[in-house]
């Protein structure tokens, strides 16, 4: 599903990325670390398109989306979901409005919008607080919503930036335990964190990054 080649990314003259190559598969999930400033945040925005290379390929699904014009990226992210650490919520607005935000400009009708974002509450268990505004929610009942706002469309690719990194242990279990059920149904998810607990605990593919570059690549791996 995910290739990178000889992907490097320079900021005047320091690498955030230095000819990084991997493959991801479909089905999979895998953990992305490393210490701040290894390159984590860099990798998670090049997979997005919040970021371009210096030079080399990043091809998802058969594309370079290096090469992707910006009018084609809103095409591209609607094939895949992203939580972010801090929510990216809309505040004024209801759970339900704001997992429903993804898709109203898709053409679908109510019943459809309707049928989707209740499936989507209930997979992060949150269908009784679909008319609550974020401000009446916990940090991680806000990041089991921006979860569901991820999976609303049903991409094939869930990108997940530390999405425990605001969490206390309870939360982070069960915001980790979702994105695992999320990969059971088949999903490819991809998470940067720094959560040894978390990485330790699920025994997943685990890619370490140090000042820019793949120095570990494990299955079932650990943190160390």
């Amino acid at each position: 599903m995910i290739q990178l080649r000889a992907v490097t990314k320079k900021y005047k003259n320091k690498y955030a990325l230095k000819n990084v190559n991997l493959d991801i598969l479909s089905g999979e999930f895998v953990f992305i670390i490393g210490k701040s400033g290894a390159g984590k945040s860099t990798l998670m925005k090049l997979l997005y398109k919040e970021e371009t290379p210096s030079s080399g390929t990043v091809i998802i699904g058969g594309i370079n989306i290096a090469n992707l014009t910006s009018d084609k990226v809103p095409n591209l992210r609607r094939c895949m979901g992203i939580v972010f650490q801090d929510y990216k919520l809309l505040q004024n607005q209801t759970v339900y409005d704001n997992v429903a935000y993804v898709i109203r400009t898709l053409g679908m009708s109510s019943k459809e919008i309707h049928a989707r974002v209740t499936g989507s509450l209930k997979v992060v268990g949150l269908i009784d607080k679909m008319k609550a505004k974020p401000s009446e929610l916990s940090g991680g009942e806000q990041q089991r919503v921006s979860i569901a706002r991820a999976i609303v469309n049903g991409p094939p690719l869930l990108i997940a930036d530390e999405p425990t990194g605001n969490l206390d242990p309870k939360n982070s279990l069960e915001v980790m335990q979702i994105l695992d059920q999320i990969n059971q149904r088949g999903i490819t998810v991809i998470v940067s964190t720094h959560d040894q607990n978390m990485v330790n605990y699920f025994r997943k593919r685990v890619i370490t990054l140090d000042s820019g570059e793949v120095i570990r690549d494990v299955q079932a791996g650990t943190y160390e």
